[in-house]
């Protein structure tokens, strides 16, 4: 069955077709929440969640044309929430701004923290939380290359397997995407200094 079948499957109340597309998914979601947490069992905890909500929230789901990855994307969301629920200091597990941008003057400079600092690791999750909204607001493909490169570490030749583009196009988009993430991220720091300052 495709994930589409598998979903109308869902819709009609069919149990069975839940379960398939836990086994189908179980993995992905389950590395994607270990790749935030570094936890096995906060990892299963969290999966266990997304699960739930693409139960819950099957119907849209229906039109969803990629389902691995809403999937993928919920995962990480959750698994990052949950560190902040948790106070963890796990900056050092995230993407750092810092490595996306190669010019060290425009990056919003997030860096991670040998010892436990409260105040330096509260500054370091905010600063972590403008990165991933500024992610949320890119185009569809610039986003999904762009989390696959720096989140999931793919190549790019797997990276164009999977949304079915040259090596060109891929270039392209990460290229894009890192120039639309230095304008937000930096716009949203000016904004930062001048709330500050009143």
């Amino acid at each position: 069955m495709t994930d589409q079948q598998l979903i109308k499957a869902i819709l009609q109340g069919d149990n069975g077709a839940m379960k398939e597309l836990i086994i189908r998914y179980q993995d992905l979601v389950l590395n994607s929440c270990y790749k935030v947490l570094r936890s096995k069992e906060d990892a299963e905890d969290i999966a266990q969640e997304v699960f739930i909500e693409a139960y819950r929230s099957v119907s849209t789901l229906r039109n969803e044309e990629d389902i691995s990855f809403w999937l993928y994307r919920v995962s990480l969301n959750k698994s990052i929430n949950y560190s902040k629920r948790k106070s963890y200091s796990i900056i050092r597990n995230l993407l750092h701004i810092d490595t996306v941008f190669n010019s060290e003057e425009d990056a919003v400079a997030i860096t991670p923290f040998s010892d436990y600092d409260p105040g330096k690791d509260f500054e370091a999750r905010e600063r972590q939380e403008i990165l991933m909204k500024a992610v949320d607001t890119l185009p569809a493909l610039q986003q999904k290359a762009f989390i696959m490169h720096h989140y999931d570490n793919l190549p790019y030749k797997e990276i164009c397997t999977i949304l079915g583009l040259s090596l060109s196009s891929v270039e392209s988009l990460l290229y894009r995407a890192k120039m639309n993430l230095q304008k937000k991220c930096s716009s949203y720091n000016n904004l930062g200094k001048k709330k500050s300052k009143k």
